[in-house]
């Protein structure tokens, strides 16, 4: 396979241009002066968790700034929102799940049972589909793990003779999750792990050892939510690396390869790689909730739905959203489907197993969302605490300062900018849509109705403007929300009530709004890269200026050691080797089309690109599209597991002509200068 490395000096006329304007200091953007009003940001996180330090236990809590985001609190002001709080707990005994905490002791006690369910190898520790028990019937048994012996056995399916002696480093490349400097222990062929303290081995962050009731190691490994929501970012060893990212989301794990190696294994949970997984690395299907909402929790689905759920199709694959920016999001998902204030549905798959089946599974099923209902609140409360990491790198303060100004002020649809976009509400800035930041605007009325305010973004951008691939969006249909309001994730105790915590783009909640995206605050956006919600642009220069995106690209990989050529390697976090600091992203290859028939596909198939035509979608792609979009598990139809190298390598292709990952949209910004987006991205980097 053919491909050229991208690199910010080979992308055209944008970078020597840049660099001259920077070294002769005649970017045509007005000098500001008094910096303190222009930088600054919380890094996202919870503004009551920043009210506890050094608050004493029966400290009163002030007031969320999320459920301040209420119908008209942006009316004629700069920042604008359309989508609002919802209280699903003003009712706790209907929901069986405890309110908002109303002390920083209550806070602090329910932020020690989130941190334990979310820590390795915590004896409160929980995996998929097993809650902290995989003993019990709910959990069916512990179906979702495995046991150390299989985990032990995996370099024998990656074709080894002998086990190789950095094999928990390849565990972490090849299926793409950091190994973190905190313990994560798992016992080594031969070891009793309660006789080793966990055992000699160390896990990748995607993986965790449970434990028993009592406390002791089980020999038991299950999958963490930081499979997809912790990335990495270099390593500590590298100068300036930052290692694992705690709820940056992950544009690394292919969990596809990790389910498609274990099923030799005898790992039950295997099989759900011949349903709606991912084709290609980095990004995942887990958003793909019409596939929970088949099972209602009392009220039966009607035949209309039913109907409506199978033909709803697939929403692909997806880029997973950083974690740190929820206390800053009244509304969850990328299409605000549901209120923030719903915790158990981000952690729909920490529900015991029979707990994903509403009603069907009687008892047994019930007990699996009674787990839900007493961690559901803890967890999210952990995760709401994360704050973004500083940007690690130089920063340009004046030019960052005079990026300020522009992110929240530059017009884009000014008359003489003739946007052909239609327009957003608020001033037409980037802080409308995504919120604004510094001290100068957060503090003025005409920007936000209060400085609390300061980072939230919850205006839902009609497709119309923003323009990005609809897969998502068209296959959470009518009958996909509706079904939703009636499973236990969808809170049905709430619905008909002024805090229906249902689907939230229901006609009968969303009123007027039109579907879309989520514009997303931007704490910590320089580590989130790939961006747009399916990861289809690899920086945020290609994000400011949509002229410069490539069709087909593939992240660069990193080096395999000097005597493992033939490994599979992951992609390269070295923050000095494979990140761009100048166009914010990592760096990728740009990959040429190559023709491969149907009988022999690929996993990012090239039927749909023929060689000199890599901007247009061809009719085979097309035809499938069809089919992905109205049938519900199709996605994988023709792509059995992956099995040869060349498979594996090309699943790190991103190929923009794929179902759900085109890299359309967000055209507006073409209007903007190249000076103004470099002096934009300097400013990004301070958040």
């Amino acid at each position: 396979m053919s491909g050229v490395r991208m690199s910010f000096a080979s992308s055209g006329t944008a970078v020597p241009l840049i660099r001259t304007l920077l070294a002769a200091g005649t970017l045509a953007i007005p000098s500001i002066s008094a910096a303190s009003e222009l930088l600054g940001s919380s890094r996202g996180g919870s503004a009551q968790w920043d009210f506890c330090y050094g608050k004493p236990d029966s400290a009163v809590l002030p007031v969320d700034p999320r459920t301040l985001v209420q119908p008209g609190i942006s009316n004629a002001r700069a920042v604008h929102f359309n989508a609002f709080w919802k209280n699903c707990h003003v009712d706790p005994v209907a929901v069986q799940e405890e309110g908002p905490a109303q002390t920083c002791g209550e806070l602090r006690e329910r932020f020690n049972r989130g941190e334990a369910l979310l820590t390795n190898g915590h004896p409160g520790v929980g995996a998929l589909f097993t809650g902290t028990d995989p003993t019990l019937p709910e959990s069916a048994l512990g179906i979702s793990t495995f046991t150390a012996a299989q985990y032990n056995e995996l370099w024998r399916i990656w074709g080894f003779i002998f086990r190789p002696d950095n094999f928990d480093a390849l565990v972490s490349q090849r299926y793409g999750s950091g190994l973190s400097t905190e313990r994560n222990p798992y016992p080594l062929p031969g070891q009793d792990p309660n006789r080793t303290n966990g055992g000699s081995g160390q896990l990748p962050q995607m993986l965790t050892q449970l434990r028993n009731r009592d406390g002791s190691w089980s020999g038991r490994i299950g999958v963490t939510c930081h499979a997809c929501h912790s990335g990495v970012v270099g390593a500590p060893a590298d100068g300036q690396g930052l290692g694992v990212l705690m709820g940056g989301g992950s544009s690394l794990a292919d969990l596809d390869l990790f389910l498609s190696d274990l099923l030799p294994l005898g790992y039950p949970a295997s099989l759900a790689t011949f349903l709606n997984l991912n084709r290609t690395r980095g990004t995942n299907n887990a958003s793909d909730i019409n596939l929970a909402f088949l099972f209602p929790d009392e009220e039966p689905l009607t035949p209309a739905e039913v109907i409506g759920l199978i033909n709803s199709g697939s929403t692909a694959g997806m880029d997973t959203p950083a974690w740190w920016n929820m206390g800053h999001r009244p509304v969850k998902f990328v299409d605000g489907v549901f209120p923030m204030d719903a915790p158990r549905v981000d952690m729909v798959f920490y529900t015991p197993f029979f707990g994903l089946f509403g009603g069907i599974g009687g008892p047994v099923s019930e007990a699996g969302q009674d787990w839900m209902r007493a961690n559901g609140p803890a967890l999210n409360t952990w995760v709401d605490s994360l704050k973004s990491p500083p940007y690690p790198l130089p920063i340009n303060q004046t030019l960052a300062e005079q990026g300020a100004v522009l992110f929240h002020t530059l017009d884009m649809w000014a008359p003489e900018r003739k946007n052909p976009v239609p327009r957003p509400q608020g001033n037409g800035s980037c802080a409308s849509c995504h919120g604004a930041y510094s001290p100068r605007y957060v503090n003025d009325p005409a920007f936000l109705a209060t400085p609390t305010l300061e980072g939230m973004a919850s205006y839902i951008v009609p497709l119309r403007i923003i323009g990005t691939d609809p897969v998502r969006v068209n296959t959470n249909n009518k009958a996909v929300q509706s079904a939703g309001a009636k499973n236990f994730f969808g809170y049905p105790p709430t619905a008909g009530t002024a805090q229906d915590c249902g689907p939230q783009n229901q006609p009968h909640l969303r009123g007027d709004r039109e579907l879309g995206y989520l514009a997303p605050p931007l704490f910590g956006v320089w580590a989130t890269a790939p961006y747009f919600h399916n990861g289809s642009v690899p920086n945020v220069w290609e994000v400011l200026k949509p002229s410069d995106r490539k069709p087909i690209w593939r992240r660069v990989s990193a080096p395999p050691r000097w005597d493992q050529p033939g490994v599979i390697m992951g992609f390269d976090t070295n923050l000095q080797r494979a990140y761009d600091s100048t166009k914010l992203g990592w760096k990728y290859d740009t990959i040429a089309c190559q023709w491969r028939t149907p009988l022999n596909p690929a996993v990012s198939p090239y039927i749909n690109c023929a060689p000199g035509d890599e901007f247009r979608t061809p009719l085979a792609q097309e035809m499938m599209n069809v089919l992905f979009s109205n049938l519900i598990v199709s996605w994988n139809i023709f792509f059995p597991p992956t099995r040869t190298r060349q498979q594996l390598e090309d699943r790190k292709i991103y190929n923009t002509h794929a179902f759900g990952q085109d890299n359309g949209g967000h055209e507006f910004n073409a209007v903007l200068t190249d000076p103004e987006r470099v002096a934009l991205i300097e400013y990004l980097k301070t958040l």
